[in-house]
């Protein structure tokens, strides 16, 4: 009868110890950059150990220890080495791969979209309809995956194809039905649903079908520059205002918040930028580069945003990160909340946008927000007084001002990261990261913190610290004609002293000039501290502003000749017969108002003028009750009047007492005041219209909306 072979538990489990430790170490060789003598000692005592047990094994092979309690303390042993590496390993493992995580995949996707009045949505059936297409080929998710969408469905054999500069015609040309059906990035609800100009217009469109494509960061030529963060570097946050947790899969984004950081890690400085999201700057990735909102890059793309930023700042980007700003709440709360000194009363939406009983109600002064708060505070720009009761609404809210409250809140957390010590959560704050950022750093960069993390605790002993230093690039609006809205909108003009300084300073912390940024203050201890924003504060330059078309419709021929000679406008001069209405008088354009003059055809503009009218309302007899401000600059009628207070009414009014033609720009904004009434106005009382007009300034007048 065969004996039944016995298998030795000690050798068993010397085995298992070695598995177990080589588990380990290739879970310790994954942390490149991270304490590497440290990890090659760990490393290599690991190797002798498993050397020591194969010798042992091989010495002690086919015998028996007599030694029993010897026995079961090296069976202990074993188990306890076999437990414990185990543990280390997995954990490891688990936390590179939350590091692998946060760089993720580009999608591209691709939605057909219609008016939800159409109930004609069966694509097999499709006919003698117009679908409009962007007409950039390069375009993934517009152009490409769009026509993926045609031609699986064979649209093109009954339907008509019509193609559009971008998006925004694209969207307008739905709304105005010159088409049936659109393509439109996935995600086209996040990207313009919370832009003014489409807030009644994109809840009426619904989605037919979708297509995507999944391609590497590499194919999608997003690869970081792979510069060390052991030197200096830029990276771009780029918000996504969503209403859902996690990233949607497009690479299309709303663009709302562009934060660019700039850190010098041999200084421990950064500079932190929000950059207005309505900043008219060249957009990069347009054929002809042609200005636009800075937030209309992003809904053709991450590239197109870095591009576009890079640009228009002159700083090259090293590193990028998407976040999901509504990922912020799960964020917040998991840290137990975050500290801010809210600078005033304020109420909101919720994460998911909602009022009501779900409205975000947060008091002035020190507080500790949740995360619905903290989301509400970096989301607010508006006073709502629509659903917030008067004591949330007096202060005045802006974009500005809200880019400084995200600084505040991003501040707000990494202040918290430092002292946060609750290991039980750690996996619940890693799952909240991986989630919502992506990120085109690889997984050895991010480890590569860790230096410069540890540099950072090791000098929190002494008197250096981390500065961070805020920039802001100042500007004022100016009212555009969009030409493919067909609108006129308000555009952020930048100052371009402001402009330039903030560029010096980041050039300077990446250490590409002299470094300036001083590290040091002081303070009136009467007056308090002001903390310094670079590019802020008074230049001796104005602003610089495009010349647009005014609304030549109902002045007179020689004003608009006088307008159009000192401006490059040529006038094409059609004569038409009205009987009773003012001689030499305007009545029609065939370009609209607030067109930039360099955009006009030719810079020629056809108007249309009044001849033979009534006699007794001549251009010429008007013109003598009128003073000409140019040379009778001393008369009363020639100064601005204090406006604040008054109506739009009062200062047309007041300018149709002299010939001159001067700018005047209005700017609807949120306040409590009656609508129309005159908040600010850009000029001092007293400033002449000569030196308006010998200055080329603008008068800008804030009219409560």
């Amino acid at each position: 009868m065969k004996k039944k072979k016995k298998y030795k538990t000690g050798p068993i489990l010397s085995l298992l110890v070695i598995l177990s430790s080589l588990y380990l170490i290739f879970a310790i060789l994954k942390y490149n950059n991270v304490e590497t003598l440290l990890r090659l000692i760990i490393i290599l005592i690991l190797l002798i150990m498993d050397g020591v047990l194969i010798f042992i094994m091989l010495k002690t092979r086919g015998k028996k220890r007599k030694n029993k309690k010897y026995r079961i303390f090296t069976y202990v042993v074993k188990i306890i080495l076999i437990i414990m590496f185990l543990f280390l390993g997995f954990n490891l493992n688990k936390i590179a791969s939350y590091f692998t995580k946060v760089n993720k995949k580009v999608t591209y996707s691709a939605a057909m979209v219609t008016l939800k009045s159409n109930n004609d949505t069966d694509l097999s059936s499709l006919k003698q309809k117009k679908l409009g297409i962007i007409e950039d080929v390069t375009q993934e998710d517009g152009y490409k995956l769009a026509k993926e969408i045609i031609n699986n469905h064979e649209l093109l054999k009954k339907n008509e194809l019509v193609t559009y500069p971008d998006y925004d015609a694209l969207i307008m040309a739905l709304n105005n039905k010159e088409v049936d059906y659109i393509f439109l990035p996935a995600a086209y609800e996040d990207i313009y649903s919370t832009k003014e100009e489409y807030e009644q217009i994109i809840p009426s469109f619904k989605t037919i079908t979708t297509s995507a494509k999944e391609t590497t960061k590499e194919e999608a030529k997003l690869l970081s520059t792979g510069k060390e963060v052991t030197k200096p570097f830029s990276v771009l946050l780029m918000g996504i205002d969503s209403t859902t947790n996690g990233l949607k899969n497009s690479n299309s984004f709303n663009g709302d918040t562009l934060i660019l950081v700039t850190f010098n890690p041999s200084t421990m400085t950064a500079t932190m930028l929000s950059i207005h999201r309505d900043s008219y700057v060249p957009i990069t990735c347009y054929s002809d580069k042609h200005e636009n909102k800075i937030n209309a890059a992003a809904a053709k793309g991450t590239n197109c945003a870095i591009e576009t930023v890079e640009n228009y700042l002159g700083v090259k980007i090293d590193y990028y990160a998407k976040i999901n700003f509504t990922g912020l709440v799960d964020l917040v709360d998991t840290l137990g909340g975050v500290e801010v000194d809210v600078p005033y009363a304020l109420c909101e939406q919720d994460s998911k946008r909602r009022i009501g009983q779900h409205t975000v109600y947060i008091e002035q002064g020190h507080q500790t927000l949740n995360g619905e708060q903290a989301l509400a505070f970096a989301r607010n720009r508006k006073q709502n007084e629509n659903y917030c009761p008067a004591k949330y609404t007096k202060v005045y809210r802006s974009v500005e001002l809200r880019g400084k409250n995200q600084q505040t809140i991003i501040l707000a957390v990494l202040e918290k990261l430092k002292t946060f010590k609750d290991i039980t959560k750690v996996y619940d704050l890693l799952d909240v990261i991986s989630d919502n950022v992506d990120t085109n750093m690889d997984k050895d960069t991010i480890l590569s913190f860790y230096n410069v993390a540890k540099d950072m605790m090791l000098k929190s002993n002494s008197d250096e610290v981390v500065h961070i230093q805020k920039l802001n690039i100042i500007g004022e609006g100016q009212m555009i004609y969009d030409e493919s809205l067909k609108l006129v909108l308000w555009n952020y003009i930048p100052q371009r002293q402001s402009l330039q300084l903030v560029k010096d300073a980041m050039q300077e912390n990446l250490g590409n000039k002299t470094q300036t940024m001083a590290k040091e203050f002081s303070f009136d201890i009467d007056e308090g501290y002001k903390e310094t924003i670079i590019g802020e504060g008074k230049f001796s330059e104005g602003y610089t502003k495009y010349t647009v078309l005014p609304n030549f419709a109902n002045n007179s021929l020689a004003d608009v000749q006088d307008w159009a000679n000192k401006n490059g406008v040529k006038l094409n001069i059609k004569y038409v017969q009205r009987s009773g209405a003012k001689e030499n008088w305007v009545i029609s354009m065939d370009q609209p108002v607030s067109k930039r003059v360099d955009r006009i055809p030719n810079q020629t503009v056809t108007i249309e003028v009044i001849r033979n009218g009534s006699s007794t309302n001549t251009n010429t007899s008007t013109n003598t009750n009128k003073v000409n401000c140019v040379t009778d600059s001393t008369n009363s009628v020639c100064s601005i009047p204090n406006f604040v207070g008054k109506t739009k009414q009062d200062i047309v009014s007041w300018a149709s007492k002299f010939s001159n033609s001067i700018d005047v720009d209005f700017v609807e904004i949120e306040s409590e005041q009656t609508s129309g009434t005159i908040l600010e106005q850009s000029l001092k009382e007293g400033t002449t219209v000569k030196s308006m007009i010998d200055n080329s300034s603008t008068l800008t007048i804030k009219l409560a909306k």
